[in-house]
Order: structure tokens, then C-alpha cells, then sequence
């Protein structure tokens, strides 16, 4: 048993040897082999189609960021199935142009602290996509923006925000118009008011600023109502030159690690058959 062991110690001493041998011998060839490997590594770089990435921000008052998850969930499913009809139609795009779209993602652009708000705080949204060219950002930033306005949950939820506003306004403008009322009763001295030795006393200042709050309050639903249905571009998607796919710096250390194993085999077939010999 003992000798057995130690015929194996032997033979793999031998073997290791040889291997290092022959690879000291054949100095030419590791550089030969590292050079093509790393010149195909390069001309696949170049020749390679290339992938870009481009952010855009997104604030509305009517998204809510769960919903947007989900669509943006269901937009990349179709793009890493290829379905670039469907694509093209909820895009407003050709079919090459959808064609060209390889990822749709989006995240929230809130802190986690600020994420502990309520859902219907949570405005503002990244959409990340990735494209084979930067060509088609703009209309695909128009696409993306044309959809989700003219989605009918979207639609539903604007026609109930505007009717619960149209109905505050009504509701203000009834109050205001009484305030007002009594504002120019008290201004022509015919409204009632208690008298302290024949002097007439009445504090008016909070009268004009509950008045003044309920304009302001007006104002705040007017202006909701006109930016109800709107999607307000933060960032617009800008074209980047640098590819994010393939990356130079990965391609070389794939090539280098090729070069290593075609080697390795090499050598180890040369390393074998002087052995055997």
C-alpha cells in the first residue's frame, strides 16, 4: 500500500514537472495565444451591437409609485419576450424602433426615509431603459409619457379628483361669497355689534383671515384641477456615447481567462504525450 502511494506521489511530481517544463520551453506560444485571444476579445468590442442606458425623472400628482412598479413590471416582460407588436402600439413606435428597446425598469427617486410616507405622497419616479441606440429616446420618452396619461385607470382616477375638487370650489365660493356679504355690512356700519358706553366694538382681523385662507384654499384646487392630467418631466432621457454593454474592461479579462484555459489544454496534451512517450 505504502508503495502505491508513493508511485502516485512520483507520478504526479512528474507530471507537474513536465507541465512546467514544457511551458517554459513554449514562451512563444503563451505569448502568441494571449494576443489573438485578446485581439478577438477586441474585435468582438467593436463589432459587437452596443447597449446604452438613459434615466428619466417623473413627477405627477395622479401616479402612484406601486402602480407605475407594476406597469413598468409588465412593459419589461413584453420586451424580454420579444413582443415588439405589443410594444410598438402602447409606445407609439415602429416595430424596428421597439425592436430596439432591450430594458424598462423603474425605481422610486425617494430616500428611504421619505419612502415611510403615504402611498399618495409618493410622486417621483427613475425609468431606466436600456436601447441598441440612442436614437429613439425621444420617441420612446414621448411613448412612455402618452402612456401613462392615457391609461384608463389614470383617466378615472383625474375625472374623480376633478369632480371632488370641482365640488370643494363650489362648496368655497358659497362661503366666500357670504363672507363677503358680511364684510360689506360691517364696512357700511349696518351690521349688528355690541356697545360699551355708546362705542361699538367688534375684533374683524380674524374675519379676513379665515377669508384670506379659504382664496388661498381656492386657488390650491384650481391649480390641482389644471395639473391633475399633467406628467411633469424632472430629466429628460439623454443620450450617452459610452456603452453600458459589451465594456471593454470585461471583454480583455474574458480574453485573458480564454487565453489561460486554451493554453492550459494545450500544454497539458503536450505534457501527456512526452509522457506517455
Amino acid at each position: 500500500m505504502e508503495t502505491s502511494r508513493s508511485a502516485d506521489t512520483i507520478d504526479l511530481s512528474k507530471v507537474f514537472t513536465d507541465f512546467t517544463r514544457v511551458v517554459l520551453q513554449n514562451p512563444g506560444t503563451i505569448i502568441l495565444t494571449i494576443v489573438l485571444c485578446v485581439a478577438v476579445g477586441s474585435l468582438y468590442f467593436w463589432i459587437a451591437p452596443k447597449t446604452y442606458e438613459s434615466k428619466m425623472i417623473l413627477h405627477s400628482d395622479i401616479l402612484s409609485e406601486s402602480y407605475v412598479l407594476k406597469l413598468a413590471e409588465n412593459i419589461n416582460t413584453h420586451v424580454k419576450d420579444g413582443d415588439t407588436e405589443f410594444l410598438a402600439s402602447i409606445l407609439n413606435m415602429t416595430n424596428e424602433e421597439a425592436r430596439l428597446l432591450r430594458e424598462f425598469k423603474v425605481t422610486s427617486a425617494l430616500t428611504p426615509m421619505s419612502q415611510q410616507t403615504k402611498e399618495s405622497d409618493k410622486f417621483i419616479v427613475v425609468i431606466s431603459v436600456r436601447v441598441k441606440d440612442n436614437a429613439i429616446l425621444p420617441k420612446l420618452q414621448k411613448g412612455i409619457v402618452e402612456y401613462l396619461t392615457n391609461n384608463p385607470y389614470i383617466k378615472k382616477r383625474v375625472d374623480e379628483i376633478k369632480k371632488k375638487c370641482v365640488g370643494l370650489i363650489a362648496v368655497l365660493d358659497r362661503e366666500i361669497a357670504l363672507m363677503d356679504t358680511l364684510k360689506a355690512k360691517i364696512a357700511k356700519g349696518t351690521f349688528g355689534t355690541s356697545k360699551t358706553n355708546g362705542i361699538s366694538f367688534m375684533d374683524i382681523s380674524k374675519l379676513y383671515e379665515v377669508s384670506a385662507n379659504m382664496h388661498e384654499k381656492k386657488l390650491d384646487l384650481t391649480t390641482r384641477i389644471a395639473l391633475v392630467e399633467s406628467i411633469q418631466i424632472i430629466e429628460d432621457f439623454s443620450p450617452y456615447g459610452k456603452p453600458v454593454w459589451p465594456k471593454l474592461s470585461i471583454t480583455i479579462f474574458a480574453s485573458l481567462v480564454m487565453s489561460v484555459f486554451i493554453l492550459f489544454l494545450l500544454f497539458s496534451y503536450k505534457t501527456t504525450g512526452s509522457t506517455a512517450g
